[in-house]
C-alpha cells in the first residue's frame, strides 16, 4: 500500500462514518472500492484489514449506526464482501461476529435500510465479493441467505433482480465445480465431500426455478428463464445435468402455450443448452424442443425460431433443414412466378405478406438468415443454390419497381417498391451469395440488377454504398473472366462518372471509396488500368481533390494515391506522367492549404502507401522533406500522428542500407549508417521527432518517444561523441524542443565539473549553447522515463487514490467550516 494513502485511510473512514457528513457521490466510493480491490488482489494473502484495524471498526460503526446512510452503507456491504474474499480476511472478520452484523438484516440498526434499493444491491454485490472460497459458501448456506436471494430475484428493481440471478448462477457454479480457489480447497474433491447445508441449498436454488417457470406472474417467469440461460454455460456437471431434468416438464408446458412474449426468452435458454453436451442426449429432449419451438409458436414466432435455429453451431442437420425450409417461405412466396404457386405454398403466409409491417419484417428475416448460411458455404438440399440466388435477383428487381407481369397481381410487390430496408437488406445477401460458384453462370443477371441499382436516380445513398459492396464482392470472384473488363469499361465507369458528380457528398464520397477498392483489386490487370486511364477517370478524380466536401477530397486523395501505385506496376506512367505530376502538386496544395483535417490525414497516409513500395521512392524523395514539416506543424493530432508513421517508415527505408548497428560512431566502418543518419537530417526527420516529443498531445510525443528510442539504440554503444561528424550536429536555437535540450546539457556539464557550480546561470548561458550531436541529445534526454510518463493516462493524478482521499477530507473540512460560518 502506498504510505501516503495508509496514512489518510483513517482520517477518511471517520468521514466516511460520520452520519453527520454528507456521503461523497457513488463514482467516489466505486474508485475508492476500487482502489480497495486492486489492492487486495495484489495482496498476496497479507489481509488489508490486519495492517488497517480501522476498517474494522469503519464496519462496526456503520453497521451499528441508527442513523446510516443508504449509500454509505451500501458501501460497507460491498467493502465487507471484498475483504472476506480470502480467507485470512474472512476469519478475521467473523471474529467478533461482524460478518453477521453485516449480512443478517435482523441485527442492523436501522431496520428500513432494506427498503432502499441501493442497500439491497450492495448486499448482493457483497457476497458476490465474498464468495470466492468454501468457508463463504458455508455462511450463505448455513445463515439462510439463500431464501433471501431468491426472493431478490423477483425485486422490483431490475438491477437487484439481475445481481440476485446472477449470485444464485454462481453459487450453483461453485457447488458444480471441481476446484474454487486452489487445489486444497476443492468443493468437489474426493477430500471435501458436499455438507447437507451445501445439498440443501442447491436443492433449494433448484425448486426456486422450478417454481418461477411453473408461475402465473409473467416477470417472475422470465427471471426463472434468465437464471437457467445462465446454468448451461456457466455451471458444471452434475449441477447442469439435474437442474435441466428438473424443469424439462415446466418448459415444454411454455413451449406448448405458444406464448409469444416467451419466444425469445425460451429460445435463448434452448440455444444455451445447445452449446452444451445436453443436446448430444435424447434424455434431456433439447432437440425435440427446439423441434417443439418450431411448430408451436405463432407464424411470426416460428421465423424467428428459426432464424435462431440457423445460427446454432451444433444444430443437428434434420433440424436445421426444417428451420430453412421455415425461413426461406416468405422469399419464395414473394419471389413466385405464379400466384397460384404463391398460394399453394402458404396460405397463412401469403396473408401476412399482404401486410406491409409483416411482409418487411419475414423478408428481412429470411433474408439475413440466408446471409448467415453463406458464412458457412452451406449446401442446400432439396433446393439449388442457383434458384436462391435468382430469387435474391428478383427481389431485388421488384423493390426497385421492375415487377415482372406475372408478379403484378402479388400484394406483396406493392409493398417493396422503394423500400429501402429490404433493398440494403437483400444486396448484403447478394453479395455474400458469391461465395458459391455455381452462381457464377447468372453473372450477367446479377450485375444487370446491380448495374440497374447504381444507374436509378431513385436509389438512396445508403442503398449506393450497399450496392458498391455487392458488386466489389462479385468483381472479385468473376476477375478471371474476359468479360469482367468489358463490364467494366463500357457499362460501369460511364455510370461511376455520373456518380461522381452527384448532388449528395455521401455519394460521391462512397463512389471514390468503391474506386480505390476496384483499383487495389485489379492492379495486377493491365487491361483495367489502361481502361482506367484511357476512359478520362483520372481526370474526374483527379477533379475531385477540389470538392467542396472534406471528407470527398479525402476519398479522392486515397483513390488517386492507389491510380498512380497501380499504374506504374503496369508501368502506365511512362505515357501518363502527368497523373504523378498533378497528382503530387495538389497533394502539396492540400497538405499546405486545406482547412479540414481528413484530407490532409490522407494525403500524409498517400505518401506513407507511396514510400513502403518500391516503385515511387525516388519520385516522393522531393516532397518529403516539406510533408514532413508540413505535418509536425500541423494543427490536427491525427495529421501529426500520421506524419511520424511516414517517418518510421523513411527511418526503416533509409537506415536498411546499414547492416549492422553502430560499435564505434564514426569510425570508417560505419561509413554507411553516417551517411543514413545524415540523409534523415536533410529530410528534417530529427527536428519532425524532437518538436513532437514536446508536443501538446500525449499520443504524439509517445509515438516520437519511441522512435527517438530506436534511434538511441544505434548509438547506444558510442563512448565518444567528440568525433561525431559535423553533419549530425543539430542547431537547438530556435527550436521548441532546444530550451529543454540546453537546460539538460549544462546540468550536463556541470554534473561533469566542465561548469562551476556557483555559476549563476542566465538565459544567455542558455542560448550561447547553440550547436549539440545528435548522440549527445539522445543520451541527456531521459526517454525511458519520459514513456514510462506518458504511458501513463492523462488524468491519473486526479484520479489516484490519495487524489480521491483527499478530495473526501476536502469536502467534509468545508461541510464543517460551512457550519462555523452559519454561527
Amino acid at each position: 500500500m502506498d504510505g501516503d494513502c495508509l496514512s489518510l485511510l483513517p482520517a477518511v473512514c471517520l468521514v466516511l462514518a460520520d452520519p453527520k457528513q454528507s456521503p461523497p457521490d457513488d463514482t467516489s466510493l466505486e474508485k475508492l472500492l476500487d482502489w480497495f480491490k486492486e489492492l487486495h488482489s495484489q495482496s498476496n494473502e497479507q489481509v488489508l484489514s490486519r495492517h488497517q484495524p480501522c476498517l474494522k471498526e469503519f464496519i462496526s460503526n456503520v453497521c451499528t449506526s441508527k442513523t446510516a446512510d443508504p449509500v454509505i452503507f451500501s458501501f460497507t456491504l460491498k467493502l465487507t464482501g471484498l475483504l472476506a474474499g480470502t480467507k485470512q480476511g474472512f476469519h478475521f472478520l467473523e471474529e467478533g461476529g461482524l460478518l453477521v452484523c453485516v449480512f443478517e438484516r435482523e441485527a442492523w440498526f436501522v431496520c428500513d435500510l432494506w427498503e432502499d434499493a441501493s442497500v439491497r444491491s450492495g448486499w448482493l454485490q457483497g457476497l458476490l465479493n465474498m464468495l470466492k472460497h468454501r468457508q463463504a459458501l458455508d455462511f450463505i448456506c448455513g445463515n439462510g441467505l439463500i431464501k433471501v436471494i431468491l426472493q431478490l430475484q423477483n425485486d422490483g428493481s431490475l438491477f437487484v433482480a439481475c445481481l440476485a440471478n446472477q449470485l444464485l448462477v454462481h453459487i450453483l457454479n461453485l457447488l458444480s465445480s471441481s476446484n474454487m480457489t486452489n487445489g486444497s480447497d476443492a468443493v468437489g474433491s474426493s477430500e471435501s465431500s458436499f455438507s447437507p447445508d451445501w445439498v440443501s441449498a442447491s436443492s433449494e436454488i433448484m425448486n426456486g426455478v422450478v417454481e418461477a417457470l411453473r408461475s402465473d406472474d409473467h416477470p417472475r417467469v422470465l427471471q426463472g428463464l434468465r437464471l437457467l440461460t445462465s446454468v448451461p454455460s456457466q455451471c458444471g456437471e452434475p449441477i447442469r445435468s439435474t437442474l435441466w431434468k428438473e424443469v424439462l416438464v415446466p418448459l415444454e408446458v411454455l413451449i406448448n402455450r405458444g406464448s409469444e412474449s416467451l419466444t425469445q426468452p425460451l429460445m435463448t435458454v434452448l440455444q444455451a443448452a445447445a452449446r452444451t453436451p445436453l443436446l448430444g442426449q435424447s434424455e434431456y429432449k433439447v432437440e425435440e424442443l427446439l423441434e417443439a419451438m418450431l411448430g408451436s409458436a405463432s407464424k411470426n414466432e416460428s421465423f424467428r425460431c428459426a432464424a435462431l435455429i440457423i445460427k446454432l453451431e451444433q444444430c443437428p442437420e434434420v433440424l436445421k433443414r426444417k428451420a430453412i425450409d421455415i425461413v426461406l417461405l416468405p422469399l419464395q412466396c414473394v419471389s413466385a412466378q405464379s400466384q397460384d404457386t404463391a398460394e399453394k405454398m402458404n396460405l397463412a403466409l401469403n396473408e401476412q405478406l399482404s401486410q406491409k409491417a409483416s411482409c418487411i419484417s419475414h423478408l428481412m428475416q429470411s433474408l439475413s438468415s440466408l446471409e448467415e448460411l453463406t458464412y458457412t458455404k452451406y449446401q442446400f438440399e432439396g433446393i439449388s443454390i442457383h434458384s436462391v440466388t435468382s430469387s435474391v435477383v428478383l427481389l431485388l428487381r421488384i423493390c426497385s419497381g421492375h415487377c415482372p407481369s406475372s408478379l403484378i397481381q402479388n400484394n406483396a410487390s406493392t409493398h417493396l417498391i422503394g423500400c429501402c430496408k429490404v433493398q440494403r437488406c437483400g444486396l448484403e445477401t447478394l453479395g455474400a451469395l458469391s461465395v458459391y460458384d455455381e452462381n457464377l453462370n447468372i453473372r450477367k443477371d446479377i450485375f444487370g440488377v446491380l448495374l440497374d441499382y447504381l444507374q436509378s436516380p431513385d436509389s438512396h445513398a445508403t442503398v449506393l454504398k450497399k450496392t458498391y459492396q455487392a458488386t466489389m464482392s462479385w468483381i472479385a470472384v468473376c476477375s478471371p473472366f474476359p468479360d469482367l473488363l468489358e463490364f467494366i469499361s463500357h457499362d460501369l465507369f460511364p455510370v461511376l462518372k455520373k456518380r461522381m458528380c452527384d448532388l449528395r457528398w455521401e455519394v460521391r464520397d462512397s463512389t471514390l471509396e468503391f474506386i480505390t477498392q476496384l483499383t487495389s483489386a485489379l492492379n495486377g490487370s493491365s487491361g483495367f488500368i489502361e481502361a482506367l486511364h484511357t476512359s478520362g477517370m483520372v481526370s474526374i478524380l483527379l477533379s475531385s481533390l477540389a470538392d467542396s466536401e472534406g471528407y470527398v477530397r479525402a476519398s479522392a486523395v486515397a483513390v488517386v494515391g492507389e491510380a498512380v501505385t497501380s499504374s506504374l506496376h503496369q508501368m502506365a506512367l511512362v505515357s501518363n506522367s502527368n497523373l504523378l505530376e498533378e497528382a503530387l502538386t495538389q497533394m502539396m496544395t492540400i497538405l499546405s492549404q486545406d482547412t479540414e483535417g481528413f484530407p490532409r490525414r490522407a494525403v500524409v497516409k498517400a505518401f506513407t502507401s507511396w514510400l513502403k513500395g518500391s516503385h515511387l521512392v525516388t519520385a516522393v524523395h522531393p516532397f518529403l522533406s516539406s510533408v514532413l514539416s508540413l505535418g509536425c506543424n500541423d494543427f490536427d493530432w491525427e495529421v501529426k500522428m500520421h506524419t511520424l508513421e511516414l517517418a518510421e517508415v523513411l527511418m526503416e527505408k533509409t537506415l536498411t542500407c546499414c547492416p549492422y548497428a553502430i560499435q564505434n560512431f564514426g569510425s570508417s566502418e560505419n561509413t554507411h549508417l553516417m551517411q543514413a543518419l545524415s540523409k534523415l537530417k536533410e529530410f528534417g526527420l530529427f527536428d519532425l521527432l524532437f518538436n513532437s516529443l514536446f508536443d501538446c498531445d500525449r499520443p504524439v510525443c509517445e509515438r516520437a518517444c519511441a522512435l527517438l528510442l530506436k534511434l538511441r539504440s544505434l548509438t547506444s554503444e558510442s563512448a565518444d561523441f567528440s568525433d561525431v561528424d559535423s553533419t549530425l550536429v543539430l542547431n537547438v536555437n530556435g527550436n521548441r524542443w532546444g530550451d529543454e535540450v540546453q537546460s539538460r546539457y549544462l546540468n550536463t556539464q556541470q554534473a561533469k565539473g566542465s561548469v562551476c557550480e556557483s555559476d549563476k546561470r542566465t538565459d544567455s548561458d542558455l542560448h550561447c549553447i547553440k550547436d549539440i550531436s545528435l548522440p549527445m541529445i539522445l543520451h541527456i534526454l531521459d526517454l525511458d522515463d519520459m514513456q514510462r510518463t506518458l504511458k501513463l493516462s492523462s488524468d491519473h493524478v486526479v484520479n489516484s487514490p490519495r487524489s480521491l482521499m483527499e478530495d473526501i477530507l476536502s469536502a467534509a473540512q468545508q461541510s464543517e467550516d460551512n457550519i462555523v460560518d452559519c454561527y
